[in-house]
């Protein structure tokens, strides 16, 4: 599965008005990446690593033809609806910034084969305030989809797209927030960008996120459910 994280020219224009200061063009994010508001997968496979993403099948970390994800709609599955009732797993405001729905980037989401074939319910928050910006998707899966190996492929391929629009990966690391695993993979130009998995509740939340507040690492760790 291919992740592409959506609202890629919002999160281009504050990742270079950020890093480049007064006068900085924001730098057209690449047409396959989506933005952090969003995560949705392309076709294909991808690989994880313990390093920045591989290509496609070049790690022994990549999902065997056996574990790899289906892009296909399950038989008589509904396709994903836009759930505004997940916004609750997270917090409402952090550092005085409201955590709110950026819901134009569902439109772009459900145009994937490979999200439409993995989450049945999804919404994607977006917190902003001046150079400071957190962005990404609440994404519940479809029942029997999650394993070790899809989260970490879909780890991969969101940070791929991600960090794409910011010189690529530079580290990735894991840390616990909020009495949970966070995965945290550091993007050149100080992006980052956070994964939770909340077993109980079947949901993915991923999180890219910069400016000086860290919006991202508050909500993460404040996670409910």
């Amino acid at each position: 599965m291919r992740l592409r994280p959506a609202g890629a020219v919002l999160v281009a224009a504050l990742v270079a008005s950020a890093c480049g200061g007064a006068g900085a063009s924001p730098t057209p994010a690449p047409a396959a990446a989506t933005p952090a508001s969003s995560l949705a997968p392309a076709s294909g496979p991808a690989s994880a690593s313990t390093g920045a993403p591989a290509a496609p099948g070049a790690s022994a970390g990549a999902p065997s033809p056996a574990t790899a994800t289906s892009c296909t709609l399950p038989a008589g599955a509904a396709a994903p609806v836009l759930d505004p009732s997940l916004m609750s797993i997270l917090p409402s405001s952090v550092e005085g910034v409201a955590v709110t729905q950026e819901p134009s980037s569902f439109g772009q989401a459900v145009t994937d084969p490979c999200f439409v074939a993995n989450v049945d319910r999804a919404v994607f928050p977006i917190a902003v305030s001046g150079s400071d910006l957190a962005s990404g998707v609440v994404a519940h899966l479809r029942a029997g989809v999650y394993s070790d190996a899809f989260y970490s492929d879909w780890r991969a391929t969101y940070d791929e797209g991600a960090c794409a629009q910011s010189s690529g990966a530079l580290a990735q690391a894991s840390e616990t927030l909020g009495g949970r695993t966070i995965y945290v993979t550091t993007c050149g130009g100080g992006l980052r960008v956070y994964h939770a998995y909340l077993p109980d509740r079947g949901v993915i939340v991923s999180l890219l996120s910069t400016g000086p507040k860290s919006l991202g690492e508050l909500i993460v760790g404040q996670l409910r459910g």
